[in-house]
C-alpha cells in the first residue's frame, strides 16, 4: 500500500498530501476523534509526516474511520457490527422466503469507488502543495 499508486513508486508524503487535498474533511474528522489533535499538527514538533502516514495506513484499513469509507467511495463508514447486522437480516430473509438465494441488503462495498492509489495530481501541483507546507525541494 505505502505509495504505490499505479504508475510504479510513489513517496508516501505525496500520497499522503493527496488524500489530504481529495478527503480534507473525512481526515479532519478522524483526526480529532481519534487521536485528539487537528490536522494541522502535521508536519509539528507533535507530529512529522512519517508518523502521520503510518497512522493513514491503519485508518484506511479500518471500515469504521471517516477516510477508509472516503477513499472506498462509501457513503459513510460501517461497523463490524453493521456487516454482521446486514448477512444476519439477508439470511433471516432467505428463510422467510423459503429461497435458496436472494437480493442482498446492498453492502457499500458491491459499489466499489476506491479514489486509493489513483493519481489525481501533476508533479507541479503537488510541489506547489508541499511548498504550501513549507517543505523546500531539494534539487539534484
Amino acid at each position: 500500500m505505502a505509495g504505490r499508486r499505479g504508475r510504479g513508486f510513489v513517496p508516501p508524503i505525496l500520497t499522503l498530501l493527496d488524500l489530504i487535498e481529495e478527503h480534507r474533511g473525512a481526515l479532519e474528522y478522524d483526526w480529532r476523534n481519534r487521536f485528539h489533535l487537528g490536522l494541522s499538527a502535521v508536519p509539528s514538533p507533535v507530529m512529522g509526516w512519517g508518523e502521520a502516514w503510518r497512522l493513514v495506513q491503519v485508518l484506511v484499513q479500518d471500515p469504521t474511520s471517516r477516510i477508509a469509507a472516503a477513499v472506498a467511495g462509501w457513503e459513510a463508514p460501517r461497523s463490524p457490527e453493521w456487516m454482521v447486522l446486514a448477512d444476519m437480516y439477508d439470511l433471516r430473509h432467505q428463510l422467510a422466503a423459503q429461497k435458496k438465494s436472494i437480493t442482498p441488503y446492498p453492502r457499500p462495498w458491491d459499489k466499489k469507488r476506491s479514489t486509493w492509489g489513483k493519481a489525481t495530481r501533476s508533479q507541479r501541483d503537488i510541489r506547489a502543495a508541499l511548498a504550501a507546507r513549507g517543505h523546500v525541494a531539494a534539487h539534484h
